[in-house]
């Protein structure tokens, strides 16, 4: 092979190990009269998002500097040093070893070497967290957001951060007794679309008990068929799927009713179902917020504010969620209501929380009356749908 091609074949391994992640470092030595680094080590990891980023740090030895490029743009800052700075460059892909050098006559050679240690790990930005949902399990490899060694995909990072924070929120909730308890509680999902968290839910239960069992109510079929598929060929006995929507699925027996990104009164079409059930523990993330919107109309004091309609609409959502929490806290439940993923994800962030304690709290129903009243609203769905069990009737 000659010289020429020595190089082009160099460069090609090096933008193709770049391309498919597979690069893990690279070591330029043997630097050119007066150039001012002696020495520039490149190498591989994953940033806090889970992406693969690309380190060069210089050397002129007596300090370092360093700066950190996204994948598509190391090639381009790796060719010029290459090509004029160093004359010796040691690369490790995860298949193999490759010293490339150039020669005073200005020639290039090059030796490659397969690579039979054990597959390189790329360090983390920071220390590895302690996931409650490992990303080895294998629920997550099923459903396409990690790969088969676990790693999990760039394009799917958010999607497992949001897994983690939905089941840190109900460790946090349900008591240990009762997710290790060997009666076991059945968990609800209304609306579980694709089922990411309902597999979630269930893969957490199970890991403390056998006995719980997680049914996903979702109203497209197609949905419903992919969801019993993967949990059959998980051999999840205690996973179910059902088609259906929210109000017209009957649910008589559940300890722990979700809900999450339900559009507009599907939320409040949960909650029923949960409060009927006697649901121990309910976990709601809303999403529009269509029917008070359309029915308040502001107080003499903050017309001027809710005039403008992106106003209107960020304070509907927030009266419709407080009305919610209220209603739910007249029940007997102790509530929480707080962000549940960072809105650089999504829009529709809010969640709310509640927890059976029993007993009625009536200022809760003094205040949902207040509210009402202020903004002349004959009602906030909701309380309709619970008229019976709130006794506060309807203006």
């Amino acid at each position: 092979m000659t010289s020429n091609k020595n190089r082009e074949q160099f460069l090609e391994l090096l933008q193709t190990s770049l391309a498919d992640e597979t690069f893990i470092k690279a070591t330029l030595s043997k630097a050119a009269p007066g150039y001012r680094w002696k020495r520039v080590s490149i190498s591989a990891f994953i940033n806090t998002r889970g992406s693969y980023e690309v380190s060069f740090e210089y050397d002129d030895g007596r300090q370092v500097e360093r700066k950190n490029v996204v994948r598509d743009d190391a090639f381009g800052a790796a060719l010029p040093l290459l090509s004029d700075c160093f004359q010796s460059t040691y690369l490790r892909t995860q298949a193999e070893q490759v010293t490339f050098e150039r020669t005073d006559k200005g020639s290039f050679r090059l030796k490659r070497k397969p690579f039979d240690g054990e597959t390189a790990e790329l360090p983390k930005h920071n220390r590895e967290k302690n996931y409650l949902v490992s990303s080895n399990a294998p629920f997550l490899r099923e459903l396409g957001i990690t790969i088969s060694t676990g790693t999990v995909r760039r394009e799917r990072y958010d999607k497992f951060r949001q897994i983690q924070k939905f089941i840190e929120i109900v460790s946090l909730m349900i008591p240990e007794g009762v997710i290790a308890s060997e009666t076991g509680i059945t968990a609800v999902d209304f609306g579980s679309g694709k089922h990411y968290l309902t597999f979630a839910l269930h893969h957490f239960l199970a890991s403390h008990s056998s006995a719980h069992s997680v049914i996903g109510i979702e109203q497209r079929s197609d949905l419903v068929a992919a969801g019993q598929e993967a949990a059959q060929h998980l051999g999840h006995s205690n996973l179910s799927f059902i088609a259906g929507t929210i109000e017209a699925t009957p649910i008589t027996d559940a300890a722990l009713v979700v809900a999450l990104h339900a559009c507009d009164t599907a939320t409040d079409d949960a909650l029923v179902k949960a409060v009927t059930a006697g649901a121990r523990y309910i976990v709601v993330a809303p999403c529009c917020h269509k029917y008070v919107r359309q029915r308040l109309t502001p107080s003499a004091d903050l017309a001027a504010m809710l005039r403008h309609g992106i106003v209107a609409e960020r304070f509907a959502d927030s009266l419709t969620d407080s009305l919610r929490v209220l209603a739910l806290e007249s029940l007997g439940y102790q509530t929480k209501l707080f962000e549940f993923i960072s809105p650089e994800h999504t829009a529709k962030n809010t969640m709310i929380t509640a927890v059976k304690t029993g007993g009625r709290n009536q200022s809760s129903i003094s205040l949902m009356r207040q509210l009402c009243e202020k903004f002349s609203l004959n009602d906030f769905y909701l309380d309709v749908k619970l008229q019976d069990l709130l006794e506060i009737g309807t203006a």
